[in-house]
Parts: C-alpha cells; sequence; structure tokens
C-alpha cells in the first residue's frame, strides 16, 4: 500500500445488517458485527444440530438411556417446598435529576476517521468489499 495506509473491509452484517469496517488483522472471513451476532448465530446452529440429533435413532436411544438412568439413580421425591423467608419493606425515595443547562458555542464537528470494529484501529479512507486475492 502506498504510504503505510492500510485498506479495511466493508461488510453488513449477516444478521443485523449493521455496516461493519474490519482491518485485515482481523478479517478472518468474518459475516457478523463484533456484538452479539456471531454468538446468537452460533447458539442457533448448535440448537438446530441438537434437534437434528435427537430426531435420529442413535439420538433418541441414547437421550433414553440418560432418562433411564437419571430415573434410577433419582431416590428422594420432594413434594413440599419449605416456607420463604419473610420480605422486609424497602422505602424508596422519589428524586428529580436534571442536567445542568449548557449555554456553549457549538463547536464544528469533526469527522472522526473509520476505526476497525472489532479491534478499534484506525483506518484508511479506502475500503474494499471483498477478500484479498493472493494472501493467505
Amino acid at each position: 500500500m502506498k504510504g503505510g495506509e492500510e485498506s479495511y473491509r466493508l461488510y453488513s452484517c449477516r444478521r443485523c445488517a449493521q455496516q461493519v469496517r474490519i482491518c485485515r488483522r482481523c478479517d478472518r472471513g468474518n459475516q457478523y458485527c463484533a456484538a452479539e451476532c456471531a454468538r446468537i448465530r452460533r447458539r442457533e446452529s448448535l440448537r438446530r444440530a441438537s434437534v437434528r440429533y435427537q430426531t435420529s435413532y442413535r439420538g433418541a436411544s441414547r437421550h433414553a438411556a440418560r432418562q433411564r438412568r437419571w430415573r434410577l439413580r433419582r431416590t428422594q421425591k420432594v413434594t413440599h417446598h419449605g416456607s420463604l423467608a419473610p420480605v422486609l419493606a424497602a422505602i424508596v425515595a422519589a428524586l428529580s435529576i436534571t442536567p445542568p443547562a449548557s449555554n456553549a458555542d457549538p463547536s464544528p464537528i469533526a469527522v472522526p476517521s473509520p476505526r476497525c470494529c472489532f479491534c478499534g484501529r484506525p483506518l484508511s479512507r479506502f475500503a474494499r468489499t471483498g477478500p484479498l486475492r493472493g494472501e493467505p
């Protein structure tokens, strides 16, 4: 790259459609934003795989065997719950908090340089929309 500027990839998160900027160091072919989207999609994928496994013959038979073992281990039956501890009364005071009025002159807004959504590193103004060819 010229002048040491490094390009970054710009894409939309496949779950929330948020625009994401990612530097070359963080880019691993990501499809989701740096928020919770990747974890949510992973959890959904695991749940779908679990449902597929439970509906297969092997999964259903293993689940039945595990349930049989659990029922054999269960020796104590609890039919009544103990009484709950008494709840103490709480007093809540209402306070009115108003922010102080600001009469300062508005300063010109500087446009911040784009930053990587994953590591926060400052990025150049040149974006790419696809992976780099011929690079590992």
